[in-house]
């Protein structure tokens, strides 16, 4: 079988599998100089498996490195620039807006305080939230990255681009978004533009709290990267996670010092990999959260 990581599959530096006739599109491209507008008629997923690529969409710009991706609905007009020296290689997925709705309509949603109609009324309006994210960080881009993972390991082959494939994609596309959905409605906005770009910022805030965690943070350096006063930050994120940043912070280093645990890393070497100022620190917080000390945990879980 050939497999999608074979040079010889690209033509014109794009390789595309159509799956079905309701526009599900499976595209492969390793270009280096690249410029075009484009419409979107479905959710199209864009994610960069190596190098960069710069769209603007909406007015809006987005500059998106390996390892993320940029997510937006049928309702949005943009433009793509790839400029290198070398091939960037990208991979670009379009869901049907039939499957997203099939998905959407078996959602019950009870603990949510508006009706489901907003929400499918979301996924198919100018309100849905086009916004790039870091794969590791969502449902969505842990599956991008297991399918990029298999393609540079020549395991992932034509076959393998199938109706299932996106069903599975298309799950985790709605589920990560029903997310944000509930972060949109927690904004009062007066305008819906405004509202989109405060969930944006602390999205933006909360990436870089995952992707940093193990790093000296602050309320100030977070507002920074999101580009709004600390006091702003602080109140919206509260808001809009539920947690303040600094609360926020500890669930991602407990969270992550709890998998280090469970791979056999000592005590100290979790503590100092997840950002804690020393074991004793570490501890305490662990042990409160967990209900066990953390010399125990790896044993018991």
């Amino acid at each position: 079988m050939r497999t999608l990581s074979n040079p010889s599959l690209y033509k014109n530096g794009q390789m595309m599998v159509r799956v079905g006739e309701t526009g599900n599109v499976f595209n492969l491209s390793s270009l280096k100089d690249f410029e075009r507008s484009m419409t979107s008629h479905c959710f199209a997923i864009k994610f960069v498996r190596d190098g960069i690529e710069r769209y603007t969409i909406n007015n809006h710009s987005y500059t998106v490195h390996s390892g993320s991706y940029l997510l937006m609905n049928g309702y949005k007009e943009g433009h793509v620039i790839i400029d290198s020296e070398k091939d960037v290689k990208g991979m670009c997925l379009n869901i049907s807006n039939e499957l997203i709705a099939d998905i959407v309509s078996t959602i019950q949603a009870p603990d949510t305080p508006v009706s489901d109609l907003e929400l499918s009324n979301f996924f198919y309006s100018k309100e849905f939230l086009e916004n790039q994210y870091h794969a590791p960080h969502t449902e969505l881009g842990r599956k991008l990255q297991y399918i990029n993972n298999s393609i540079n390991n020549q395991t992932f082959t034509h076959d393998l681009v199938n109706q299932e494939l996106f069903y599975q994609l298309a799950e985790a596309l709605v589920s990560d978004q029903v997310q944000v959905f509930k972060q949109l409605q927690s904004i009062k906005a007066v305008r819906n533009e405004t509202q989109r770009d405060l969930c944006r910022r602390v999205l933006r805030g909360k990436e870089f709290i995952d992707s940093n965690y193990s790093e000296l943070l602050t309320i100030e350096n977070i507002a920074h990267t999101a580009g709004m006063s600390e006091y702003h930050f602080f109140r919206l994120f509260k808001q809009v996670i539920g947690l303040t940043p600094y609360q926020y912070i500890l669930s991602v280093r407990l969270k992550n010092a709890a998998l280090l645990l469970k791979a056999d890393y000592s005590v100290s070497d979790t503590a100092i990999s997840t950002g804690f100022t020393d074991i004793y620190s570490f501890s305490k917080a662990f042990k409160k959260h967990y209900k066990i000390p953390p010399t125990h945990y790896s044993t018991r879980f």
